[in-house]
């Protein structure tokens, strides 16, 4: 017997085994895609196409070259065949690298002023407001100013006090800070302390919460403007100054017709604002028209008695 034909094809046979072996793995690691994966690609020489996006619920991801299609159920190959063919406009023999992964389970509670309090999870991540909306928002009596989050690092509670409205300015580039895996949300009730009170000739008088840097006439349009007839000559304004109220009397016409808008009084927390009804004998032409129709009918009896003694 050859000895070397005999070797031959124990390599031949412990080759095709190899191969074999390495199909039934290859096979094995192969991994479909679901929502709450992680894909990361990275395509050689475009870093303007590379980047790390989450498949959505709906198995789509917000990845610019597959927007909008469908990922559910392809495999990491398919993935790769269907962006090579849409990488064909710019570039001849694409290289393109994907890893998926499994995204974290994140999971959180939320109470307080919130209309679906208890404990929920997300494959993923999302900010404070994100969590918000996921709860079904705070209700009308929420206080953003003051929301609460208890969170557990090494062993010791953190209790974070954040300011969500310093977020919602227009000049705000910060997102709102990111929820994390045991956090625990707390959104208070609005105080009185936190809150103006609008009162007399406005369309919704009442309590309103308001932003910081808002003056008097943004107050009075919170509470839905002035009514039909009132006296913005001799406005209230009840502000709190070291714990002691002050009651100022603003002439908003003179404001207004003057244009100096920097003059209205900046509100304060737990200020009172009163519009007065106007006052008919503040009306100079109600007064005058008062006049003319007693003259009317004065003269309409000298007449009526000069004709009657004329008669007799």
């Amino acid at each position: 017997m050859n000895i070397d034909s005999t070797y031959q094809r124990r390599l031949w046979w412990l080759l095709l085994l190899a191969f074999l072996m390495s199909g039934t793995q290859s096979a094995v690691a192969v991994t479909r895609i679901h929502p709450g994966h992680v894909i990361n690609f990275t395509i050689s020489g475009h870093q303007e196409f590379s980047g790390k996006f989450t498949v959505l619920q709906n198995g789509t991801v917000e990845y610019p070259l597959l927007a909008g299609i469908p990922l559910n159920g392809l495999t990491p190959d398919d993935l790769k065949d269907l962006l090579r063919s849409v990488l064909l406009r710019f570039e001849m023999e694409p290289e393109i690298f994907i890893i998926i992964s499994e995204q974290k389970v994140l999971k959180f509670q939320a109470f307080g002023e919130i209309h679906n309090p208890g404990s929920y999870e997300i494959e993923g991540s999302l900010n404070l407001q994100q969590a918000l909306t996921m709860v079904g928002g705070p209700t009308e009596y929420a206080d953003y100013m003051h929301i609460r989050i208890l969170r557990y690092e090494e062993d010791r509670r953190l209790d974070l006090d954040i300011n969500l409205r310093d977020y919602f300015k227009q000049d705000s580039l910060i997102l709102p800070p990111d929820i994390q895996d045991g956090d625990i949300i707390i959104v208070p009730y609005q105080t009185i302390d936190y809150n103006i009170r609008v009162l007399g000739e406005v369309n919704a008088p009442g309590f309103y919460f308001i932003d910081e840097g808002d003056d008097l006439m943004d107050a009075i349009q919170k509470a839905g403007g002035f009514k039909t007839n009132p006296d913005v000559k001799r406005i209230m304004h009840i502000t709190n100054i070291s714990g002691q109220y002050t009651k100022n009397i603003i002439n908003v016409h003179k404001i207004i017709q003057s244009g100096q808008y920097q003059n209205l009084p900046h509100i304060n927390y737990g200020d009172v604002i009163v519009v007065p009804r106007r006052e008919e004998w503040r009306n100079f032409w109600t007064w005058m028209a008062k006049w003319r129709d007693v003259i009317l009918f004065t003269t309409s009896l000298l007449i009526l008695d000069k004709y009657l003694n004329e008669r007799n």
